[in-house]
């Protein structure tokens, strides 16, 4: 195993996970730095924390797991990895690149100063080479100074909640958060489920003229007021819309009765690692009479942040919001952030 890990901040061994396997791919993954299919067959998204040491790639066993959760010496990277998806859809141009980048600013073992990148050696080439960066260096500073700074209670609450899980194996240190979902109607074909094209619709399709996203994700409906109740599945990690690609998670209930949109998260998978329900730790919840939120100048956003309910929780498997006063047929998007996928 990597020395270089007995040098990293507090961590927690994840119990009955230590001694499991991994398959590692670097740079396969245009969300993330490294692909990381876990015993399961699950793929996440994964990080590189130990820029200065090398990755090993392949198959390895014998790897352990060990969760940041709880320990105010890893409260920024913490909080960061909660809001960063979020931050993605908020800023489309914002790649994996400065998302590592960041990462590697918020640890300090190894140190790492973004002004000084051309002083280090073996930096990956997809980030620096030929003395120039290959991402946006002020997009970096802006960001890292933004969550050094935010102190407030919800960055508390939320780095108390949730923590990342560090990989020791073979080579650097990996990394990878928790999984993003998102409800969306499906039907049975072939013995799998697929889209129902009919109520849900992907973000990178143009159900407005001209508006699409490059997030994954789903916007529901229309919705008919006084009809019956509708349920949908949700699912976690699934990259592109791709329900091969992603992990059902649970049930979503939505009933829309006399101007009340009463909806309903509720988690009925069971993980692989844990042997419990997966668990919510964040919902965002967007209602309306058009697909997605409306931001400044008539345009629109899939940003959570801008969903108009949300919450955070604390492993929860339930989770009601009741939104009143609406008339007519409305769209409805319903996000989470899903725990359970570290072993």
């Amino acid at each position: 195993m990597s020395e270089s890990f007995t040098y990293l901040k507090s961590v927690t061994p994840i119990e009955g996970a230590q001694n499991t396997t991994m398959n590692l791919e670097a740079e396969v993954n245009p969300n993330s730095f490294f692909n990381v299919t876990l015993e399961d067959g699950s793929i996440r998204e994964g990080w590189c924390v130990e820029w200065n040491d090398d990755y090993v790639k392949g198959e390895q066993k014998g790897v352990k797991f060990y969760s940041t959760k709880g320990y105010v010496e890893w409260k920024a990277l913490n909080y960061f990895m909660s809001i960063k998806d979020q931050l993605r859809m908020n800023d489309p141009s914002l790649t994996y690149r400065e998302i590592q980048v960041i990462i590697w600013s918020l640890i300090d073992y190894p140190s790492f100063d973004v002004d000084k990148i051309s002083e280090y050696k073996n930096m990956p080439s997809s980030i620096y080479s030929n003395g120039g960066a290959h991402f946006d260096v002020q997009k970096v500073k802006n960001i890292v100074a933004e969550v050094r700074n935010y102190t407030n209670t919800k960055q508390k609450m939320l780095s108390k909640l949730q923590g990342v899980t560090l990989i020791e194996n073979d080579g650097q240190t990996i990394m990878m958060g928790n999984e993003t979902a998102f409800a969306v109607k499906t039907v049975a074909e072939n013995g799998q489920k697929n889209t129902d094209s009919n109520y849900s619709t992907c973000f990178d399709e143009e159900i407005i003229a001209n508006v699409s996203f490059n997030n994954w994700g789903w916007t529901n409906g229309l919705i008919t007021e006084n009809n019956s109740e509708q349920t949908l599945d949700i699912y976690a990690g699934a990259g592109q819309c791709d329900l091969r690609k992603g992990t059902l998670v649970g049930i979503l209930t939505a009933d829309y009765t006399d101007g009340t949109l009463t909806v309903t998260y509720t988690m009925t998978e069971q993980s692989f690692f844990t042997n419990a329900l997966y668990t919510l730790l964040e919902t965002h919840l967007y209602v309306g009479s058009t697909p997605y939120p409306q931001v400044s100048n008539n345009g629109y956003t899939v940003a959570p942040g801008q969903y108009g309910n949300q919450n955070s929780h604390d492993n929860i498997t339930e989770y009601t919001y009741e939104v009143d006063g609406l008339s007519g047929d409305i769209y409805f998007i319903a996000h989470a952030v899903v725990n359970g996928f570290q072993p």
